[in-house]
């Protein structure tokens, strides 16, 4: 050992500091004891020895990436904190600048909308739209989405192979598909973009030869197989490349050994509590707790001997499909990017540190300390980091969350049928958000009328927009989230409820909207790129602003101007040079999307879940609570809350004295998702083949709930059904809960009718099984359905039924039914 710690002494010539030399020596102390105890190798000097040198060898580039990590994080705190000055000589809070860089103000000091959250989305759809239109161009788009196993297979040996120094040949890798060939060529583009993107926020990452995607583990089919089951499948001759397994450290070990090392491995991946990995050199430039680019550089513990045996894997213990892995690769990717770009290399000690500067600094102000320790708040700042950090979703994949996942899935398709009918009344909302941005109260409802047919114009034009980042949701598993805020949903429950949402069309009808509003938005910027930042419209200032694009800026984004397949001009972000402008623009484009036609980021996620993790009984009781809730809180944060506190109000009493022109986008929208629900609520009344409701206050109620514009607060308090056709019972505890209670009164009146013969409880029985039966309540096939199936089935086992249902709905809300089912359906059931 004496020889090797010369070698460090010699090489080193006062380039390293003493705590880094410890370091190192510690590590060659735990590698000596380590190969000890796994060979009993006479020359463990020798392997130190070398060990030694790497590690030298790799020292001064340690010493560079600590350098630049430590320059950067004290740059990105610097912003911050100059972000708290702009947040507090606007508004007097600085506290929402803390918010901002999570999740997103309404506040318009400049960069409140450039967050950790709307960096994701906004980089993720850089990165996938240009995925999706590269495939789509090539006419691969199907082929990608829908690979057949043999296919799958080709498609992850050329992934492979093309991460080599030295690519085989087609025919050497096992590839006779040209298809294959291209597509990996193409998700290789993109597998590149974001590790470059990741490693200039902060990481250091250096792929391993021969790698497909990062090895992703399923922890309920490993359980499944059990412990001594998987490691004995890891152990099979030639699954793993030892020598770069756990850095090679048990290349020359004996089987007992690699099967403790897997053992370990199988607890930690199954129980989320990991155990500390050796690690080269480079990870000593990332230090502190917590740190995501010492986690993201630091080399994977499985290598497989070759792609074969990567997919062999995921077939069985990982996500089962490539595309899965793929894209579950890529969105980790750019999680930590964005992260990094926002809070520095250990994100969450780097909050912590500008949160205690901040409440120092304003010490003597008991509203901002107030403020910035969000004492009494509806969210509080750990659960807007646990959703952007991802640290919300740790115990998905426990059996109690997968099962409660199960269940929620099951009671959406039951119960959001249509859904689709219910969402007309985001028009108002696009309405004002145009407005927002600047456009008249007449031409912002046009725009939002015409929105869904130009997202819906040709081939060409998606595609064009693919590249703006919009539109594509549905592509990535993620469509869902839009009315499953409150859950992470895996697997194939994903992919049953991405295939509902199409049946129902409110994929369809979101993505067009979301589309068409984005192309909009780009045409209103190149018509403006003439014009220098001081001349443009205030309100195009202000939208600007928010994603930090300030003057200079707004002439690098002037460069992007590109004609479309329409003739009409545009700005394509991907035409703009400087790549943090790019960002920006990106970032626009894709957060204004979302807030036009209001989908649940993470900000409303934090309000919804309030830090509590799947898998534990807050965790599950919260989500359950939470179902259906995302779109009552959009209401209120996104477009009431851009409206109220957009123009950069201190105080809400300010509201009533700015004027009605002032609040003009406040009152579209209360007004406009109104007038809009009411048109939703009766064509629901038609649907279900009733006569309309009469026009009392009592119908405009709920026509202002259906609609959205008095949000979940309308839900509770004038509610007799919510936006969806829930009950005010629902509407409070969430659709699961109340179908389980339903249940237990069912059951106990059905012992009552048991024992005293008390009543009838079959026709109610069989309306608990209509209520929750995926596809059962399509808005296009219920009535056929109800005539068809669900009459006959309550009429034969309850004679009588559905003349008592007519009188009822006639004394309860005034209404009878075009066709009344009793005209239909025969006494006793059959047809009349």
């Amino acid at each position: 050992m004496v020889d090797c710690l010369k070698l460090i002494d010699d090489a080193n010539n006062g380039r390293l500091n003493d705590e880094t030399l410890e370091q190192i020596i510690k590590e060659l102390q735990d590698v000596k004891t380590k190969r000890k105890a796994e060979s009993g190798l006479s020359a463990v000097e020798d392997d130190i020895f070398e060990r030694g040198a790497y590690l030298i060898k790799e020292a001064e580039l340690s010493k560079k990436l600590e350098r630049r990590n430590r320059y950067k994080n004290i740059l990105v705190e610097q912003k911050i904190l100059d972000l708290a000055n702009k947040a507090d000589e606007l508004v007097e809070n600085p506290s929402l600048a803390l918010e901002a860089l999570l999740v997103g103000v309404n506040s318009p000091f400049e960069g409140a909308q450039r967050s950790v959250d709307s960096l994701m989305n906004s980089i993720g759809g850089e990165i996938f739209g240009g995925l999706i239109s590269n495939l789509n161009r090539k006419n691969l788009l199907t082929k990608f989405n829908k690979m057949s196993k043999d296919f799958e297979l080709q498609v992850t040996r050329a992934l492979g192979n093309l991460n080599t120094k030295n690519p085989k040949t087609d025919a050497e890798a096992k590839v006779t598909s040209k298809d294959a060939k291209a597509i990996a060529e193409i998700m290789f583009k993109y597998q590149r973009s974001a590790l470059k993107r990741e490693n200039q926020a902060g990481a250091y990452i250096r792929l391993k030869e021969g790698r497909v995607v990062r090895t992703s583990h399923d922890p309920g089919k490993m359980t499944a197989l059990g412990k001594q089951g998987w490691v004995d499948y890891m152990m099979e001759t030639d699954r793993l490349n030892w020598s770069k397994t756990a850095n090679g450290d048990l290349v020359n070990a004996d089987d007992a050994l690699k099967r403790a090392f897997l053992a370990r491995s199988y607890e930690a991946i199954t129980t989320g509590v990991r155990i500390a990995t050796d690690r080269t050199e480079v990870g000593r430039a990332f230090t502190g707790p917590k740190n995501i680019a010492k986690a993201r550089s630091e080399s994977a513990v499985f290598t497989f001997k070759d792609p074969d045996e990567w997919y062999k894997y995921n077939q069985s213990f990982g996500r089962g499909s490539l595309r899965e892995s793929f894209v579950q690769d890529l969105q980790s990717s750019i999680r930590s990017t964005a992260l990094m770009e926002q809070l520095g290399t250990n994100p969450e000690a780097m909050f912590e540190r500008v949160q205690k500067k901040l409440l120092q600094k304003h010490r003597s102000d008991p509203k901002k300390v107030k403020d910035l320790k969000r004492e009494g708040s509806i969210v509080n700042f750990d659960s807007m980091l646990k959703e952007v950090t991802g640290d919300i979703n740790i115990g998905s994949h426990t059996p109690l969350a997968r099962w409660m996942h199960g269940y929620r899935a099951v009671q959406t398709m039951a119960k959001l049928g249509g859904a689709a009918v219910s969402a007309f009344s985001d028009v108002a909302f696009m309405a004002s958000n145009r407005m927002y941005q600047g456009r008249s109260l007449m031409d912002a409802w046009g725009d939002s009328f015409n929105a869904v047919f130009k997202g819906m114009s040709g081939k060409e034009m998606r595609d064009f927009a693919d590249r703006l980042g919009v539109g594509f949701q549905s592509q990535l598993g993620d469509f869902m989230s839009r009315f499953n805020a409150s859950d992470d949903i895996p697997g194939k429950t994903s992919k049953y409820l991405n295939a509902f949402f199409k049946l129902n069309l409110l994929q369809p009808w979101t993505e067009a909207n979301k589309r068409g509003i984005t192309l909009m938005i780009s045409n209103d910027l190149a018509r403006e790129a003439g014009k220098r930042f001081d001349s443009l419209p205030p309100d195009m200032q202000r939208l600007l602003g928010l994603y930090e694009i300030d003057g200079k800026k707004w002439e690098a984004v002037r460069k992007g101007v590109k004609k479309g397949p329409d003739g009409k001009e545009y700005i394509v972000p991907g035409e703009i040079p400087d790549q943090s402008v790019r960002e920006n623009v990106f970032n626009l484009l894709v957060n204004e999307a979302e807030f036009s036609v209001p989908s649940p980021g993470a900000r409303e996620r934090a309000i919804l879940r309030q830090g509590y993790r799947p898998g534990t009984a807050a965790g599950e009781a919260i989500r359950f609570v939470g179902q259906f809730k995302s779109f009552g809180v959009l209401g209120i944060t996104k477009n009431l809350g851009r409206h109220t506190y957009g123009t950069g109000i201190k105080q809400k009493r300010e509201i009533f004295s700015r004027g009605l022109g002032a609040n003009a986008g406040l009152v579209n929208t209360v007004v406009g998702t109104t007038a809009l629900g009411y048109m939703v609520l009766q064509a629901k009344e038609v649907m279900k083949g009733r006569e309309p409701r009469p026009p009392d206050a009592k119908t405009f109620l709920a026509a202002a709930m259906q609609g959205g514009g008095l949000g979940i607060y309308g839900d509770f308090l004038f509610g007799q059904a919510n936006r969806f056709g829930g009950g005010a019972l629902e509407t409070a505890i969430g659709p699961g809960i109340n179908t389980a209670f339903d249940a237990l009164d069912l059951l106990m009146r059905a012992r009552d009718q048991a024992l005293i013969g008390d009543e009838d409880v079959r026709g109610d029985l069989v309306r608990l099984i209509k209520s929750n039966t995926p596809l059962a309540n399509l808005f296009y096939t219920q009535q056929t359905l109800d005539y068809m199936i669900w009459y006959q089935l309550q009429e034969s086992i309850n004679p009588g039924y559905l003349s008592r249902m007519e009188r009822r709905i006639k004394r309860e809300n005034d209404q009878e039914f075009f066709i009344p089912p009793s005209s239909v359906v025969a006494t006793g059931g059959g047809f009349r």
